[in-house]
């Protein structure tokens, strides 16, 4: 078995609590209000839908949600192509039997944005002096693949625990080291988690999560999955095995 085939079906759990603990401005998502991860686009040229939206958004179990209530959203969001957001949302009107027929025939859906919250996205960066990027360490709680609906990316997702005062002071790096002879190990493809807390005191737990686009070499054909260095805290460093 896959050896993060075990981490999947932790992940709305950990969403939750990831959202609970470090994010104030979330709104009381109440019973009837669901939870999804998701990629932005303001290009719906593969899909027919009716209305026009200034974004939608391509889930990561491959739906594209029409945002109704899209004017209600904040002045300040600008939606951006391949932006990653975790989503609360609610079905737009009563009809539990339209929902359905979205979902088997068409796989679209029209919602009400209850909340968003933006992940940090990034690219994998390579380098050849890797210790310039941050050698503190950090806890990976969860880590997996998600995306690739409707023509979309593949993305890593990363949930990690830092140890921080203030951590928004923190950044974090997926990096290849190009001083390595070959990219691969056992077929894996070998990459590197780094986190830079730049003096920050040790004061309490804090959760965050961040999203890589999986392109190029990573997913050339005959690469098994990733291998990622991480110096944790709990075990020091540590390599995680990701199965495509």
């Amino acid at each position: 078995m896959k050896k993060i085939s075990n981490l999947i079906f932790l992940i709305s759990a950990a969403t939750l609590l990831l959202t609970m603990n470090s994010c104030s401005k979330w709104l009381d998502p109440g019973d009837e209000t669901k939870v999804t991860w998701g990629t932005i686009t303001t290009d719906t040229h593969q899909q027919e839908v009716d209305g026009n939206y200034p974004f939608y958004v391509i889930t990561d179990d491959t739906l594209l949600f029409c945002p109704v209530n899209h004017t209600s959203i904040n002045e300040e969001f600008e939606p951006i192509d391949g932006d990653r957001l975790i989503l609360y949302y609610t079905i737009h009107g009563d009809d539990q039997q339209g929902e359905e027929d979205q979902t088997d025939e068409s796989n679209v859906k029209y919602i009400d944005i209850v909340q968003m919250h933006l992940v940090d996205t990034e690219d994998f960066i390579y380098t050849d002096q890797p210790d310039t990027l941050g050698t503190d360490r950090v806890e990976p709680q969860y880590l997996w693949f998600a995306g690739g609906g409707f023509g979309s990316k593949r993305y890593l997702n990363l949930q990690v625990s830092i140890q921080a005062m203030d951590p928004t002071k923190h950044s974090f790096a997926l990096i290849y080291d190009q001083n390595r002879e070959t990219p691969l190990e056992d077929g894996y493809y070998c990459l590197e988690l780094r986190h830079e807390s730049d003096n920050d005191p040790l004061y309490t737990n804090y959760s965050t999560m961040m999203s890589y686009p999986l392109e190029g070499d990573c997913i050339a054909e005959g690469v098994k999955g990733l291998k990622i260095k991480v110096n944790t805290i709990n075990q020091g460093l540590k390599d995680f095995t990701l199965d495509y």
